[in-house]
């Protein structure tokens, strides 16, 4: 009767009993003509329990009594609570009280939560030990492997067959409509011809990129099976672009995305998109098909009709209104979450909602503790909330803090969090120290190409694990033209403009802005760069055209070579090679970026241009023959303002000098790594060796900064 109408029931809404309350006055039954079931048998919970939860449940201004209890009124027998850091640690901990209530035989445990965050993390941690947990939520069409694949074919279509898109849907576990094995294959083969910037054009384009490479093949075999997604083009409604999808992931699939319980749900959404065509003439273009489908496919729950433990269950609240098991796990009891906040009202205040007899907007936290105050009728009942959530700290839930004021603190289940804490504890991990392989003298590469000197010296272990390990960095898909993109079709037009007419400085401008005007160009690496290559452009042409009064000739360009040094056999590309008057040979490298700098190589690293011109005097170019008097690094970058400039490191010792200084630092490395026993230690020379491609294979952030 205190939970009647009056002048302000604001308060009451949120009263476990509110809603039955409502109930009763609008079928006109009084609360004295309830009766108690008749029950048999015993409560599932000892009854003092009942009267404390209903004493912890009483409205604001009725909760003075708890002073006045006596202590046995106050209690909750079989009520542990458990707190933990984080959503994660909560987690765990939830699933090792589930896996430990399952040890006693006949023993059934639920969980009941509000978050499906933590309902999936509890599942998959419960994966770990090989119990598969009845969610009673399901999981929605779009997680499923069947929504993944649609949407996939969706996105792929959408993007023009961009690379990520592609690899997605030819990866996907469903995929494959013969032998799996080599269907994989023939991804993996498109896969690392993938590897880089995006091919422009579709499938026109992907045509002209694969085609003379290593996955022709594999793409000639794939190509007929994607072809279906050229049909579908924007503007387009929902019922064309279902049709499109149903006739092409079926023989993409062997109609195994129509299988299971996922496979009939998406069967049933997609019968009624097309068959409810006309009634939904929007038409959507391409950015806009992705959203829609995955906003359809949210709303359909799929949930598995059997295989489940069968003594675990994990419930929402409302499922686990008329269930219960012998242990009832009540988990993410923070404010906001159980209970939910009250989603306001736009368009009317509390008070005119009230005088116009519509429902508070806190009606729903009475259900909620309504739900809350049924489960723990259960015989044995855990509650637990994370004091932290991804963001910042929370606070606990008004129904824990009700509990927790009335018992004067609910006992701790300190057994549990000290589990949860100490299953993934690295404490008891030692960090790696720094690697130092030492493999035998005779295992030791007998080859070295002059690029990989550099890293021999720096970082032994980076060389180690391309060069005896060879492993290789792959570039990201579809990833932005890098500097070393960049620098790689400048020196492939630089190429090209040496042999289609050695170097004529008239042809040079044309060429790079066709490298400019490419598809493959990104429009604003396009803006940004241009004005900077093209300036650097000019500045070689002018370069050559002196070189040409001056009686120097190019004879040679991106010329491989070798020579044998100290029982090691020394491989390169020189860039350009120029004759200069009096028979002698200038080394050329060409640079994008800065050159390196005069220290560096004072201290025996940036070697590259000196081992060219050891190779260069040892004759080990075909068709170059003659005596290096000059090394030179053009540098398309900017100095003093300008973009393009020479820089000559052999300018102040000479050129003979360099050359022994190079020689010099050349034997002292293949004699420590190559030809001697001494370990690839990893970053030994950190300055000189920024690159980080092997930093995780190393585990450098273990020991980095600790040795």
């Amino acid at each position: 009767d205190l939970l009647g109408p009056g002048d302000d029931t604001r308060g009451e809404e949120t009263h476990p009993q509110y809603h039955l309350k409502l109930l009763l006055d609008r079928i006109g039954v009084g609360r004295a003509e309830v009766e108690t079931w008749r029950s048999a048998g015993r409560s599932a919970s000892p009854a003092s329990r009942g009267r404390a939860v209903v004493n912890a449940m009483v409205t604001a201004r009725f909760s003075d009594k708890w002073s006045r209890l006596p202590p046995p009124e106050r209690r909750l027998p079989g009520v542990r609570a458990a707190e933990f850091a984080d959503p994660a640690g909560e987690a765990l901990g939830i699933a090792i009280a589930i896996r430990e209530a399952l040890e006693t035989p006949e023993r059934t445990v639920a969980l009941v939560t509000p978050d499906r965050t933590l309902a999936n993390r509890v599942a998959g941690h419960l994966g770990r030990w090989g119990i598969a947990a009845d969610d009673s939520a399901g999981k929605p069409l779009s997680q499923s492997p069947a929504g993944t694949l649609v949407l996939a074919a969706a996105a792929l279509a959408a993007e023009d067959f961009a690379p990520v898109a592609l690899l997605a849907l030819l990866k996907h576990p469903l995929t494959g409509p013969g032998d799996r094995l080599a269907w994989l294959a023939d991804s993996r083969a498109l896969d690392l011809a993938l590897r880089g910037p995006r091919p422009a054009g579709g499938l026109a384009g992907l045509d002209r990129h694969f085609a003379g490479g290593r996955a022709e093949r594999a793409w000639a075999r794939l190509r007929p099976l994607l072809e279906p997604l050229e049909q579908v083009s924007a503007p387009c409604d929902l019922a064309t672009l279902c049709a499109t999808l149903t006739a092409f992931v079926s023989p993409l699939t062997g109609e195994r995305v129509w299988a299971g319980p996922a496979g009939r749900s998406l069967a049933e959404l997609v019968g009624k998109l097309m068959s409810s065509g006309p009634a939904l003439p929007l038409s959507m273009d391409e950015a806009e098909w992705v959203p829609v489908l995955r906003l359809l496919m949210d709303n359909v729950a799929v949930r598995p009709p059997y295989g489940g433990h069968p003594r675990v269950a994990i419930l929402g609240l409302i499922e686990a209104r008329l269930q219960q098991a012998d242990l009832m796990i009540l988990g993410g009891l923070n404010e906001g979450v159980w209970p939910a906040l009250a989603a306001p009202d736009p368009w009317l205040a509390p008070k005119v909602r009230s005088l116009l007899g519509l429902q508070g907007l806190e009606f729903r936290i009475g259900l909620s503790a309504h739900d809350f105050a049924s489960a723990l009728g259960a015989p044995s009942v855990l509650v637990t909330r994370a004091r932290r959530d991804s963001r910042s700290p929370t606070v606990a839930s008004r129904l824990w803090l009700r509990l927790e004021a009335m018992t004067g603190g609910l006992p701790r289940d300190r057994r549990i969090e000290h589990h949860a804490r100490a299953m993934d504890d690295p404490g008891t991990l030692k960090p790696v120290s720094r690697p130092k392989p030492a493999p035998p003298v005779g295992d030791r590469p007998r080859t070295i190409s002059v690029t990989d000197v550099d890293r021999l010296k720096a970082d032994p272990f980076a060389f180690y694990a391309k060069t005896m390990l060879r492993l290789r960095p792959l570039d990201p898909i579809d990833a932005d033209q890098s500097a070393a993109w960049k620098g790689t079709a400048v020196h492939k037009v630089l190429e090209q403009w040496f042999e289609a007419g050695e170097c004529e400085p008239d042809d040079l401008l044309p060429r790079a802005r066709a490298l400019i005007a490419g598809e493959a160009i990104h429009p604003m690496l396009r803006a940004l760069w241009q004005p900077r290559l093209l300036e650097a452009i000019d500045w070689i042409a002018a370069e050559e055209r002196a070189n040409r009064d001056a009686g120097r000739k190019p004879v040679a360009a991106e010329r491989k070579g070798a020579t044998t040094i100290a029982g090691i056999r020394l491989e390169g590309r020189a860039d350009r090679i120029d004759a200069v008057p009096g028979g002698g040979l200038a080394i050329v490298d060409y640079k994008t970026g800065q050159p390196p700098k005069p220290g560096t190589i004072d201290e025996g690293f940036a070697l590259q241009l000196g081992l060219l011109g050891l190779i260069a005097r040892d004759g080990g170019f075909a068709g170059v023959s003659g005596i290096p008097v000059a090394h030179e690094y053009w540098s398309l970058a900017k100095k003093n303002g300008k973009f393009g400039f020479r820089q000559c490191p052999d300018s102040k010792m000479g050129s003979e000098a360099f050359l022994q200084a190079t020689l010099a630092h050349f034997i002292a490395s293949a004699s420590q790594w190559l030809t001697g026993d001494a370990p690839f230690t990893a970053k030994l020379n950190p300055a000189y060796a920024p690159y980080g491609d092997y930093d995780q294979l190393m585990r450098l952030d273990e020991w980095y900064g600790r040795e």
